[in-house]
Order: C-alpha cells, then structure tokens, then sequence
C-alpha cells in the first residue's frame, strides 16, 4: 500500500451530529465513521474510530481497506505512525457489542458503505457469500462486525501464506545440498548401530538355539550350544532366559530369550549421526533407527528416518527437524528452534540420547570446507570420548560452533591441550583466550612459560591462569603453585605470587607447611593485618613468626583494636563534617523540602549507613569510608507518615548520582519527582560563591 498517498488524506473531523452520539448511547466505547474512495488508483475504504473519552470523542486511529491489504494509521498523535494490527485488537477487543463495550456505526448510509465494499471484496475474490439475517436500519449489529472479521482474516491468511511460502523455499534449497546416503549405510546401521542389540534364542522342547548376530543356529544340548556342522560348542556357559552366554561361532557374549518367553521388551531405539559436505560447507544429518524383534526374531524388522539436519557454513549454522510446519498438518523439514532439551528430554524416538558416528575419518570429510582445519577428528577421538559431559549427541555441531567462535581450539587440539579445549567448551570459569596467529598470542605467555606447560603434557586452566598472573616466573615455583589448594573462591596462588614483593614462593610454602597451617588464608589474613597496621614486611621476624598460632592470634586482638581506633577517628571525622554541613545548609531549601509526602535528611551517625544498606538489601553501608572522608555524601528519603523506617537512599557528589530503594529498586514517578526538585534546589545552592563545601 502506498503510505506516503494514505497519509495525504486530510485526517477526519466530527460534524455536530457525530458529537451529539455519546449522549444518545451511553455504553459507547467508540464512534466508527466512514468513506469510499479511490486512492493511487485503488479503491480504497476507509473506517474512522474515535474514542469517547467522558463526554467527548477523540480521534484515535483510521483504518484503509483495500482489495489486497489493510492497514491503520494512528490519529492519536500528530506524527505519522503505522499499525498493521486488526480493528478488533486496536479496539482492545471490545469488538462490536461485546464485553460491556461498543463501537458504534455513524449512520445508516456509512454502515452501507463498509458492507458494500466487503461484499465486492468477496466477489472479486470468490469467496462464498453465505446470507445472514440483518436487522434492517440497525446503527449497530453484528453484520459489519462479521463481514470486517472475514476480510481482515482473509487478508491475514494470505499474508501467513506468503511468510510460510517464503520460508519453506529458504528451507527447500538448503535441503537440496543434501544428497543420498553411502551405500554402506544400511549396512553400517546393522552391524555398528545395532551391535550390542543381539540375542541368542533357544527353545528346549525344541532343542534349538539362533545367534541373532551372526545368523547361526545351533543345536541346544545339556552341557551347552553346539554348532549342527562346524566342530565348535559352547559346553560351559548354562543356557537359561536372562542369561549372558558366550556365542560359539561369533564369541559375542549374549543374552539368552526364550521362545516361550514374550518380546515385547525387545524394542531397541538407536540413533546415528553421519557428516558429508556440500561445497565449503558441512552438513551433519542425525537419523533415528529402530530394530524390533517382537513378531519374528529370526528377521527383525529395522526401520530408520532423518530427524534432524544441520548446515555449518563460515558465518553461522542453521538446524533443521523434520516436523509439522507450523500450525498446518504439513510434515516437512522445519527450521529448529531448540536444540537443548534441558534434563527433562521427551521420547528417545524424538531427541537422541546418544549417537554413533559413521564416519571414520572426519578430517577427509571436512577438506575443503570452511571446517578444514577444525581438527575435529582429533576433538571426537581425544575429547569427546574421555568426557561425559561433552560426550553428548550434538557434540559434533556444538563443537563446530565453538571453533567458528574460536578457532584458536585448532591450536589446543593439535599440541594436546586437550583440557583447555574441554574448559573453552564448557565455558566453566575459563579465560577469553584470544585468536593469535600463534599458541603464545593465544595463551598470552612467553615462549619460555609455553615450554613449562608443554613440560606437564595436558596442562589444565589453572595452569595457565598462573602463568599469565605471574608475568615471570621461575620452574621451581610454577611446580609448588600447581600444587597449591585453593580456597573456596580464593585464588591461593595469586596470594602466593603477591607475596614475592616480601619473600620467595619456596620460604613462603617452606614456612606454611612447616607451620602445618591447614587454611593458607589464615596466613594472608595475618599478612594483610600486618600490611594495614604498617609493620615492615621485609623484617622475617614478622613475616615468619616462630609460633604462628600464637602470633595469628595476637594480631587479630591488636588488629581489632586498630579497627575500632580507626573506626572511632572516622565517626569524629564525620561528626565534624556533619556539622559543618548542618551549619552550611541550615538555610537551604532543599534541606527543607516536604512533598509528595515525603522528606529528605543527612544521616545522624556512621553506623546509619549500615543499618540502612541491612533494611534496602543495597551497599551504601560499604559507603562510610568514602562519606567519611568526605568524598561523597549520603542522604536518606524518607515517607512523613513513616519517618524512622528507610525508605530510598540517595548519593549526592555536586549532582544526584544514583537513588536506590528495596534490592536497589529504581525512583517511582513519585519519588523520581521529589528528587527532580531537590537537585534543582541544591544546584542552587552550590552556584552561591559562598557557599562552597568539600563534598561534591
């Protein structure tokens, strides 16, 4: 539709008699007027809608009907803007009569016009006129209601059909890249797939048994299984139902089924996963097989369909799940929207559980494409198969969108960093490595720390994490920190290397162990003591105490001690700054202000910030070395009828910085007006030459 000829129209006006409708019926939500005409040469209907609002009506959209398409222009604001939503959802689906709401038709002549027009829409486009009985000179009725529901409708099924048209061809022409499968496939499928899904059948009466995997009978004697012409038996194993026996001809251990027993259980569900390329791209295609042995054991019935399908090109991947189309009964390959299935997973007939791959070397299969130096073979062969987390499924279509991220994993791969790789794909607590040209780009190490971990062979995360902390760092300490236990969340290591400015790693895990101090963080913990208190940390009298324990709890007295002392000096500090504040803003009216029911105060004490970050479950307790020397300043929002219980906190440094209420909740309306208006008093005050304070 043209936009730029529909916008032209002058917009409607109400005549008199319009305005006189919401006192003639006075359930009316809406007032619906409307036109005929020809716009860019196509006929065009247009339905006006204004909203009564009390007493009066308002202009709220308008809507143009054409024989192919709709669409409505918003009159509620003087700006051009488009809707594409229905009349009945616009109208917030009071529709016509409905709800206890109302839309209203102008006249008689206009409700003519609307259907005149929807009833040459469904001759144009053969739709079946089916009669209705229509209350003659009715302003409002259910007819205009139905006809606009059918034309909008029709309209939207059109436009579905065309985005559904759209996308299945998008669809189509990936799925022409692929092509048919090996011819081994079927093969592959009996023998690999279904391999651990075999069972010797016997039948005493009869004195018989059959290896469903190697296809041979054998007579069932006393002792054991006996081949009817090859000289081999198996005279050891007993043969009963439920038990694993040896085959004599394949030497697969089996379990046994009785004949007489019933197979309702012998139902197996497999599913395989084969990757082929189609130019630069590769393509993995999942398949779910199944193999029923319950109505002839002798020839059990396999079955296999194609589920899932995924297209890895240089930019992107993009799956694919044979299913119904959409809403429509159409069972076709669809796009797929998810392919994590949580813990909870449906059927196995569904998603797979596992998979067996097919191809037996990935590297030959991936030249050429845009995976030709993922290493994947190595990813599947030393990875996958020693990690049951990463051993999942989609392990080859997750790992091919983890190296399009970060194709540095070829590097990991390749000199048999086998764990970070597994880190990077787990994304657990892991580095942002970076894509170097070369391994010490990556890893970000120099070429001497690179040879420490080649020296440990698979070297973890950690390993790394300590090495690019270090900057430099000698063998013999790199060997003690890979040892070093970590604290909870505490890097033990990092505290280690933080302590080379007093002493070496060697003296430091000497004395510790020495010591037998079983939490490392018990040392730190004294070492920052010492550091705060100011005691020379170059004196080994200090940083190596003959009886630790006792030299721990010595300073954590005398620690706690200097704390309070300080704590004491910083509420005097603040009590003057305090002051000095009350005394400089006791004529400012910001100070002052009360409204909206609610008032503005400095806090009485220190500890008041505490109390308050407890009861708002927000920091501004962490605050009180900062508002204590007078780098920022705290203020409390209070509610007058509530005035001792906190209500929001706000920072103020020259300007509002930041105002936080329950779990750092953001300003209501309210609120965020009352700050408006304290800001602008307090600018004013801050502008007066005089009036000059340290914070802010």
């Amino acid at each position: 539709m043209d936009k730029r000829a529909l916008s032209a129209i002058p917009r409607p006006a109400l005549t008199d008699k319009n305005k006189e409708m919401p006192l003639l019926v006075s359930n009316m939500c809406y007032l619906a007027t409307a036109s005929r005409q020809e716009i860019g040469g196509n006929d065009t209907l247009i339905i006006n809608f204004f909203r009564k609002e009390e007493k009066k009506l308002n202009p709220a959209f308008r809507t143009f009907c054409q024989m192919d398409d709709y669409i409505t222009q918003d009159l509620s604001t003087d700006r051009t803007k488009w809707k594409t939503g229905a009349i009945d959802y616009l109208t917030g689906y009071l529709y016509w009569h409905r709800n206890s709401g109302n839309i209203v038709i102008a006249s008689v002549a206009e409700r003519e016009v609307i259907l005149s027009f929807l009833q040459d829409f469904r001759r144009t486009h053969g739709i079946d006129d089916q009669q209705r009985a229509i209350p003659h000179g009715a302003v409002v009725d259910s007819e205009v209601e139905n006809r606009i529901d059918e034309y909008q409708g029709v309209i939207k099924e059109w436009k579905l059909q065309a985005r559904h048209k759209k996308e299945k061809a998008e669809i189509d022409q990936h799925m022409e890249k692929f092509g048919e499968l090996p011819a081994d496939y079927e093969q592959f499928v009996k023998e690999t797939v279904f391999s651990s899904e075999n069972y010797i059948f016997y039948s005493r009466p009869k004195e018989r048994a059959y290896c469903s995997k190697c296809g041979h009978d054998f007579e069932l004697r006393r002792d054991g299984l006996y081949h009817k012409k090859i000289a081999i038996w198996n005279d050891t194993d007993q043969v009963k139902h439920n038990r694993t026996v040896r085959c004599p001809y394949c030497n697969s251990f089996l379990m046994c089924k009785s004949e007489g027993m019933g197979r309702q259980s012998l139902f197996a569900i497999q599913w395989s996963v084969l990757v082929q390329k189609y130019g630069d791209e590769v393509l993995v295609r999942y398949f779910c097989h199944t193999k029923d042995f319950r109505i002839d054991f002798r020839n059990p019935r396999i079955e296999s369909s194609e589920r899932f399908r995924t297209v890895h090109t240089v930019e992107k991947s993009i799956d694919f799940e044979w299913c119904r189309f959409k809403s429509t009964q159409d069972l076709r390959w669809c796009y797929l929207t998810n392919k994590s299935y949580g813990c909870c997973q449906p059927s196995e007939m569904n998603v797979p559980r596992s998979t067996v791959l097919y191809n037996t070397d990935l590297l030959e299969t991936v030249a050429g494409t845009c995976m030709k130096y993922s290493a994947v073979d190595i990813y599947i062969d030393k990875v996958v198969q020693n990690d049951q987390f990463l051993n999942k499924p989609w392990c080859i279509d997750w790992y091919f969108n983890s190296y399009r991220e970060n194709p540095y994993l070829e590097q990991f791969l390749k000199i048999g960093f086998y764990k970070l790789t597994q880190a990077v794909l787990k994304d657990y607590d892991c580095p942002k490595f970076k894509n170097g040209r070369t391994i010490l780009e990556t890893l970000q190490v120099s070429k001497l720390q690179f040879n420490m971990l080649r020296g440990i062979g698979d070297p973890s995360v950690r390993d790394v994490r300590i090495l690019q902390y270090a900057k430099e760092i000698r063998q013999e300490d790199f060997d003690i920190l890979r040892y070093v236990h970590d604290d909870e969340y505490d890097r033990m290591y990092e505290k280690y290397l933080d302590m080379r400015r007093y002493t070496t790693v060697y003296k430091l895990k000497k004395y510790i162990d020495k010591q037998r101090i079983f939490h490392d963080r018990d040392y730190f913990d004294y070492i920052r003591w010492l550091e705060e208190m100011g005691y020379d940390m170059r004196n080994e009298f200090n940083l190596y105490p003959k009886d630790f324990k006792k030299a721990h709890d010595d300073k954590s007295k005398e620690y706690t001690r200097f704390k309070d002392k300080q704590a004491k000096e910083d509420e005097k500090r603040f009590k003057r700054l305090l002051a000095k504040l009350r005394k400089e803003t006791e004529d400012v009216d910001a100070m002052d202000l009360k409204t909206y029911g609610m008032f503005i105060r400095l806090p009485k004490e220190l500890d008041e910030l505490k109390r308050e970050g407890e009861t708002l479950h927000h920091c501004v307790g962490t605050y009180r070395d900062r508002v204590a020397k007078g780098d920022t300043m705290i203020f409390f929002i209070r509610l007058e009828s509530d005035p001792d219980q906190p209500f929001y906190t706000l920072e103020w440094k020259g300007r509002v910085i930041q105002c936080r209420g329950f779990k750092n909740c953001d300003m209501t309306p309210e609120v965020k007006a009352f700050v408006n208006i304290f800001q602008e008093k307090m600018m004013e005050y801050e502008e007066k030459p005089l009036k000059r304070r340290k914070v802010g």
